[in-house]
């Protein structure tokens, strides 16, 4: 365990507060740092494909000089990957410097562990006098610490059903929370599927320039066609010296770690991990490998619904891994294990991860294995193979 790990994981431990006291506290907080803004800031909530658009924009920002803060969550094998300059991870020493330098806030013990990193985030990338800041909303919006600022643009990717239990029931509650973060006069950007009417009475209210996108004609093999259309109406708006058709067409061969990442022959590795996102790999899988016969490898995490994950998509696997892993937060595997016997079909229980990957070196090459169901599941299996991101 590094010294960070071990500075940071008791913070894990601490109680999720996203209520609008914390919030005030975290803007309080934030304008007595002093913290030095850019001169622009895309604020990106959504369901899914957030993270997507962020690194697409990362890197064709980044390739024409401008340099780029990318904060996104969560991790998958190191928290330093959080928080990136120019497509490269911070230091551990300057997470840790900054975190003592909050120790001594009086509102340092009522903030979680996410409030925590993001102002330590904001204090790096202020330091770094960055010229644009990509900030990935953590959940909803509105009580989120990147909306503490006021984005210049803000995109909400799609709303569909995922953490309701926090963000209230349906999508109109959802819609709500994540519209927290337009803005009067900013760019305001739509994406994939139906604005809800909780979004579209405060795009009514606070009148952005507003945008709704839907697809693009550029295809990047390993991202969504939605993230790749954002991507480019965000560069034709606001980075006019770009152009952004051939910039984008740059990032053709980019792979995209935990998204439908062909990392080995015959290793598929994605963080799906709520009903939307396992239909966009079902789709994924029916287009590019319908024909081969396909092993699932599957975990998540205790809160999700199994029967929401993995109906979809039973059908695509005739078998199924189990992996033991070290984490209290996924769900019993004998709870899933019932659940797919329900359903007939072939489990491998009480393989470590490492076992895992004996098992697929070994066995036969003309099948893909899919491993999905959350971003702790991916990450071990990169740890496994020393993969530095």
């Amino acid at each position: 365990m590094t010294k960070l790990e071990e500075y940071l994981n008791p913070l894990l431990l601490k109680k999720n507060n996203f209520r609008k006291v914390s919030f005030a506290s975290l803007k309080k907080v934030i304008s007595e740092l002093e913290i030095n803004i850019p001169s622009k800031i895309i604020s990106v909530t959504g369901t899914n494909g957030k993270g997507s658009t962020l690194e697409i924009l990362s890197r064709v920002l980044s390739n024409n000089n401008y340099r780029v803060g990318l904060f996104t969550s969560p991790h998958l094998i190191r928290f330093n990957e959080r928080i990136r300059i120019n497509n490269e991870p911070v230091l551990d020493d300057e997470i840790i410097q900054c975190l003592k330098k909050l120790e001594v806030l009086d509102e340092y013990k009522d903030f979680n562990f996410f409030q925590l990193f993001s102002l330590v985030c904001f204090m790096i990338f202020s330091k770094k006098q960055l010229d644009v800041w990509l900030l990935e909303v953590g959940l909803g919006g509105r009580y989120d610490p990147v909306n503490c600022f006021d984005a210049d643009i803000s995109v909400i990717t799609k709303v569909a059903l995922d953490h309701e239990d926090i963000l209230g029931k349906g999508i109109e509650n959802i819609g709500r929370e994540k519209a927290g973060i337009i803005r009067k006069n900013n760019v305001t950007i739509f994406g994939e599927g139906k604005i809800p009417k909780s979004v579209d009475r405060v795009i009514s209210k606070l009148k952005p320039s507003f945008y709704k996108v839907e697809d693009s004609n550029i295809q990047l093999k390993n991202f969504h066609k939605n993230s790749v259309a954002i991507a480019k109406k965000i560069i034709d708006l606001e980075f006019k010296p770009l152009n952004a058709t051939l910039e984008l067409n740059k990032l053709k061969n980019l792979s995209f770690f935990g998204r439908t990442h062909l990392f080995k022959e015959n290793l598929l590795l994605d963080v799906s991990h709520n009903l939307d996102s396992i239909n966009n790999l079902q789709n994924y899988l029916i287009q590019n490998f319908y024909d081969i016969p396909k092993r699932a490898i599957f975990s998540c995490n205790k809160s999700k619904e199994i029967e929401e994950l993995c109906e979809p998509i039973i059908d695509l696997f005739d078998e199924w891994f189990l992996p033991v892993l070290d984490s209290n937060r996924m769900k019993d595997n004998v709870v899933v294990k019932k659940y797919l016997k329900s359903k007939g079909k072939k489990i491998k229980l009480g393989y470590d991860i490492n076992q895992i990957i004996k098992f697929l070196n070994k066995n036969e090459k003309n099948r893909l294995n899919v491993a999905f169901g959350s971003f702790i599941l991916i990450g071990k299996i990169y740890e496994a193979y020393n993969l530095k991101i």
